[in-house]
């Protein structure tokens, strides 16, 4: 459990640090809502780390993979549900099919 509390505790600090420039509730902080999603997400895999010793390295692996994501600004990353509720946004699709997102 201690790999995924140590990998929650960098997906909030990198999430407060990027953050701050997109999505400000009060400036420099992100919307609430990301700090719960990373409650519900790392708590589900520390509840699995906990309660079987057998899923403890693939929650530690799956936790640093999502901080990770975050850092890359991966779309699967839990920080990329702010941005598409930044009031203002807009999603336009590139000819590729990716979706880009404007504020």
């Amino acid at each position: 459990m201690g790999a995924v509390l140590a990998a929650w505790i960098t997906e909030i600090a990198i999430q407060v640090y990027k953050g701050g420039k997109q999505n400000t509730v009060p400036p420099g902080l992100p919307v609430p809502s990301l700090f719960l999603a990373d409650m519900v997400l790392f708590g589900v895999l520390a509840f699995g780390a906990k309660e079987s010793s057998t899923l403890k390295t693939p929650a530690a692996l799956l936790a640093w993979g999502f901080v990770i994501a975050t850092v890359l600004n991966n779309p699967l990353a839990p920080a990329a549900l702010g941005n598409k509720l930044v009031p203002g946004s807009t999603a336009t699709k590139t000819p590729s099919g990716a979706q880009v997102t404007t504020a």
